[in-house]
């Protein structure tokens, strides 16, 4: 936790992108959340990548798309939950 305050706003930002970018582990996304949460940094799209419920990584594999009139709508196929992100 100490080497978390050393870190510069765009440093903790450019880890986040580095962490989400790979195929992250749940401990991973953990660790990306925190620092998004100790910075106060917004995660924006990067936060559709993974489950807000179970916090798994979507792939293709584990999670469903469907588009619903202006919304795309995500099931996470590990923990059931629904996202629905407003398409612009």
């Amino acid at each position: 936790m100490a080497d978390l305050k050393k870190l510069s706003k765009q440093e903790t930002e450019e880890q986040i992108k580095q962490i989400v970018n790979s195929q992250p582990t749940l401990k991973q996304i953990k660790k990306a959340k925190r620092l998004a949460m100790s910075k106060n940094i917004k995660l924006g799209s990067l936060r559709k990548k993974f489950c807000k419920k179970c916090l798994t990584f979507f792939t293709p594999n584990n999670s469903e798309i469907r588009i619903k009139k202006s919304f795309k709508v995500v099931r996470c196929k590990s923990c059931g939950n629904v996202g629905r992100y407003r398409i612009k």
